[in-house]
């Protein structure tokens, strides 16, 4: 019935003016007698915040998802809600995760000690996820696939340019990464990243990225940053208010949250150019754990599945920049196509 950033307000008030005055009056000591914390945004703040639990478990640190829609509360709600911490963190959102009109822009003008917080994306793990949007559906519309809101370009140019699905398949091949640029993308992900941090957040993760990177792949997908990566900007986010990170062995209390979520493969070709461990497993999203311990789809699976998608939603719904830029250049689109059937007759047919 309620939303989850609902639910999360509900629950904020509760322990700001309910169990304090019970606490007093059955005599209960409260734990959390820290500073109040905090995190609001998208998909990465449950992981900051709970990086940020971690370092001062005295703390109360409260997660605001900026993710769906609030069916009851409104923004005015939200802003005299945060009102009661003494630090706030906020991703950037949109306006309509909440009644009324109120973006990241607005809270941080109503509540000015409001600190702005980075979200981490990286593409050159995942050169190939893309995003298919619904135009329908303005506020994070997307069309979804067998793997929610990820798709694959290629998997998308496969259909639309009527290929069958074996020669969709026969794409997945070092050949065709290399043809579509796939291979290079690492300076230019690594210069939007931190060039986006210091800009726009005044925030330098450049000694941060080269220590991430020596420890291999470390997203999930484009936006869905491991474990470690959340916790480094939980302590650049505490530096920057004056808050002094404890010495913490954060992989001991280490939670993959955003590991229940899809994850999208890192294709070999690629994993091969970065010196790691690569494949075609395309793990689906499972966000409740102790029932099922989910499911995969190999690479032939997860193309029969999109291409079902595509089939129901129609051709004229899957538009996204790239793969239209490539159908329009008869060069690019046939020498996909050349290269689809050139790894077809050959037999070079991925699975996993």
């Amino acid at each position: 019935m309620f939303s989850q950033i609902e639910k999360q307000i509900f629950k904020s008030w509760i322990q700001y003016a309910i169990e304090p005055r019970i606490a007093k009056l059955t005599g209960r000591q409260i734990r959390t007698t820290g500073p109040r914390i905090a995190v609001m945004g998208n998909c990465q703040a449950f992981g900051v915040a709970y990086a940020m639990k971690v370092m001062d478990p005295s703390a109360t640190v409260h997660h605001f998802s900026a993710i769906g829609h609030s069916r009851f509360a409104n923004f005015d709600l939200l802003v005299k809600t945060l009102e009661t911490y003494d630090y706030v963190f906020s991703h950037e959102f949109l306006s309509g995760h909440l009644r009324g009109p109120g973006d990241s822009a607005e809270l941080r003008q109503r509540l000015p000690r409001v600190t702005r917080l980075p979200a981490v994306t990286f593409a050159a793990f995942h050169p190939d996820l893309i995003y298919i949007q619904d135009p329908t559906q303005p506020l994070h519309g997307f069309i979804f696939g067998p793997l929610g809101p990820y798709h694959s370009a290629i998997a998308v140019f496969g259909y639309r340019a009527g290929l069958s699905l074996d020669e969709t398949r026969a794409l997945f091949n070092e050949n065709v990464f290399q043809a579509a640029g796939y291979l290079d993308i690492w300076n230019d992900a690594a210069r939007e990243l931190l060039e986006t941090t210091k800009r726009d957040f005044d925030v330098d993760l450049s000694t941060e990225l080269m220590k991430w990177s020596r420890r291999g792949v470390f997203m999930f997908s484009l936006v869905h940053p491991m474990h470690y990566v959340l916790f480094d900007i939980a302590k650049i986010m505490w530096e920057k208010v004056g808050l002094k990170p404890p010495a913490t062995d954060f992989s001991y209390y280490q939670i993959h949250d955003l590991a229940r979520a899809e994850i999208f493969p890192v294709y070999p070709p690629i994993a091969k150019h970065f010196g790691v461990q690569g494949g075609y497993l395309f793990k689906l999203q499972n966000h409740h754990l102790a029932n099922d311990v989910g499911d995969f789809l190999t690479l032939p699976q997860y193309l029969a599945a999109c291409f079902r998608t595509y089939e129901k939603e129609g051709a004229a719904r899957l538009g996204n920049p790239r793969v239209d830029a490539w159908l329009a250049d008869e060069k690019t689109k046939n020498l996909l196509v050349g290269l689809a059937r050139e790894n077809l007759k050959a037999g070079r047919l991925p699975t996993l």
